[in-house]
């Protein structure tokens, strides 16, 4: 599946706008939302191949939004990156990889070149899209 639309969902919209400009700026267009039943709508609604949670977020913690997804789109299986300033600890990052089925975990404060690297593994192709990841 090629990666072509992502969702970033984090109340920051400091932290929503860097994540964003950096997708951007490589060709990807990026849904935004500010809380998790934007979060939630989106993911249903547009069905992007990528979704970047923030764990703690307004009306629906990012934990909350990947359960409903699941069971209201048991069908739909987007790549899931869980970033969190609050949960860091391996206890967190194994339940949000078992329990959750996320295929990342991110701690903030994130670079850009870790968040380019992690779309980098799942994405294959994104390699390609504006050279190397990290390489701006």
């Amino acid at each position: 599946m090629a990666l072509t639309r992502v969702l970033v969902a984090d109340d920051s919209r400091i932290f929503r706008s860097l994540v964003a400009e950096v997708l951007r700026e490589r060709g990807l267009e990026v849904i935004e939302a500010a809380n998790g039943r934007e979060a939630l709508d989106a993911l249903l609604a547009q069905r992007p191949q990528l979704a970047v949670l923030d764990a703690l977020m307004p009306l629906l913690s990012g934990f909350d939004v990947i359960s409903t997804v699941r069971e209201k789109a048991p069908e739909y299986q987007p790549v899931i990156f869980l970033v969190t300033a609050v949960y860091k600890s391996r206890r967190w990052e194994t339940e949000a990889r078992q329990h959750y089925r996320v295929q990342e975990y991110l701690e903030k404060p994130l670079e850009p070149a870790e968040l380019l690297r992690a779309v980098g593994r799942h994405f294959p192709e994104f390699w390609g899209l504006e050279g190397e990841p990290g390489s701006s």
